[in-house]
């Protein structure tokens, strides 16, 4: 069986520079080279990136054009390989990563998430176009199989190998200590990497409670809690008596997107453990904090903080068996992220306009 590929893929894409500016284009789809794969997309996640492009805040097109096509939470099936190209074939569902090497020495040692030189590209987000198109080419090297069964929730791949690296990392820090037993962890943030950090942990049998601002009920609260997780609103509880009640803290995971919440969590962290932050966090807010009571902690604590960002390809396949994990465990769970399904030919207003709202959004290309 084979599929017509077109020489160009119709896309949906930015002008960086116009926020608010989201339209269909076409970009060339290269023939294969020995060690490449053709991608026809099933369907694109949208995240806050994706947003701050939409929004004008983020995005650098690829040199020679003015436009960036979005998108880099992908699943689609394989429709071509080159001929070096042995392990993959026609109709296999795969994802991609999204970092593309800039030629430093971490890049060389294959740890693009660990780039020395910083001058990476990204599919989607700065240099090269994203996934939010009908067919694509890759290099095999960035390609991730993915097991049929996972087909209804493989979109979630890339999101969560955010976390995997974050939990990864904090697992390899902790082989400074003899002892390293994760009891008791908060996840700070609800959107989709907290929810999926949450159910990360959860899946190791840790206590997990995660944080938000909404009060209960609401849709990601019973996500979590149908995890075994506890989910508090800061609106409810502050950190400061949510820690006094959990006492000592193994890990946290930051993911809100407020910088002053990774200087609170320095100080609910407990002894021994470490704090990973996960946001990116833009403009030029400042706050007054504590310094001498958190560098005080930190030190007398044998305290870690670690920045994490991207992911290595470990994580991706770490990814895809643990979206299988999280279905054994909680069958139908995940699919209740996904709050907006919007089909690629739907008006663009609706993709900017939803895509900040609810959980998750899809594009869907069938």
């Amino acid at each position: 069986m084979t599929t017509a590929i077109p020489t160009t893929s119709r896309s949906i894409a930015v002008r960086p520079d116009q926020p608010g500016e989201v339209h269909y284009t076409s970009v060339p789809v290269p023939a294969p080279g020995p060690d490449d794969v053709v991608v026809k997309v099933i369907r694109i996640g949208v995240c806050g990136t994706d947003r701050e492009i939409i929004h004008g805040l983020l995005g650098t097109p690829p040199d020679g054009t003015d436009e960036l096509v979005i998108g880099h939470e992908v699943l689609g099936r394989v429709v071509a390989t080159g001929d070096a190209v042995a392990d993959l074939n026609h109709g296999d569902l795969v994802s991609a990563t999204v970092r593309r090497p800039d030629g430093c020495p971490a890049c060389q040692a294959g740890q693009s998430d660990m780039c020395l030189w910083g001058e990476y590209q990204e599919r989607g987000i700065a240099g090269q176009h994203g996934f939010m198109t009908e067919f694509f080419a890759e290099n095999r090297a960035f390609i991730v199989p993915v097991p049929d069964d996972l087909e209804h929730v493989g979109v979630l791949i890339e999101p969560l190998t955010v976390v995997e690296k974050a939990a990864r990392q904090a697992d390899l820090i902790q082989r400074r200590m003899a002892y390293w037993n994760v009891s008791t962890a908060v996840v700070l943030g609800a959107g989709p990497i907290g929810m999926l950090g949450t159910l990360l942990l959860r899946s190791r049998a840790i206590d997990v409670t995660t944080v938000a601002r909404t009060p209960k009920p609401n849709p990601a609260a019973s996500i979590i809690e149908a995890s075994g997780a506890n989910y508090v609103s800061s609106e409810v509880e502050s950190l400061q008596a949510l820690h006094q009640r959990l006492g000592n803290i193994d890990l946290i995971l930051e993911s809100t997107g407020a910088s002053i919440l990774a200087f609170d969590a320095m100080t609910m962290l407990g002894a021994n453990g470490v704090l990973a932050l996960l946001s990116l966090t833009g403009g030029n807010g400042t706050a007054e904090v504590p310094t001498a009571r958190i560098n005080t902690g930190l030190v007398a604590g044998n305290k870690v903080v670690v920045g994490s960002v991207n992911a290595d390809i470990e994580d991706f396949t770490n990814s895809v068996d643990h979206l299988r994990r999280f279905e054994t465990l909680w069958p139908d769970l995940l699919e209740q992220m996904f709050t907006n399904r919007i089909p690629f030919d739907a008006a663009l207003g609706s993709i900017a306009a939803k895509a900040d709202h609810g959980i998750k959004t899809l594009i869907e290309f069938n």
